[in-house]
């Protein structure tokens, strides 16, 4: 019993020397828990950017949202909740908002919309 304990901590610790049939052995389970483990186990594809930037949907990109896409809630209604319902709408899934700009008019006088970064 003290033998095998003593073979599972050299090679937990890597006691073996380089050309002996233990590190050998050590060297062909590794590779072949590298090439013989299903794919599926790890679940992980790669993916082109399109799709990532799909996953993350505007992070980064602000979203232009009008006065007259906010026009129809009521006056009531806060400016961040109003902004999320436009935004799910458009999305097709919950979205929050992670921080909003106002943008004015040509004049400068008057807020024409929203700029949306959406989470």
């Amino acid at each position: 019993m003290k033998q095998l304990f003593r073979g599972i901590k050299a090679a937990v610790l890597w006691n073996y020397e380089r050309g002996s049939w233990q590190y050998d052995v050590l060297c062909c389970l590794i590779l072949a828990f590298i090439f013989l483990i299903p794919s599926s186990w790890f679940d992980e594809r790669p993916v082109t950017r399109r799709q990532a930037a799909a996953r993350l949907g505007n992070i980064g990109n602000p979203e232009f949202i009008s006065m007259a896409e906010l026009g129809q809630f009521p006056p009531t209604t806060t400016l961040q909740f109003a902004l999320e319902q436009v935004g799910t709408a458009r999305y097709g899934r919950p979205v929050r908002v992670q921080h909003f700009e106002y943008v004015n008019d040509v004049s400068g006088c008057q807020i024409a919309g929203y700029h949306v970064w959406f989470e």
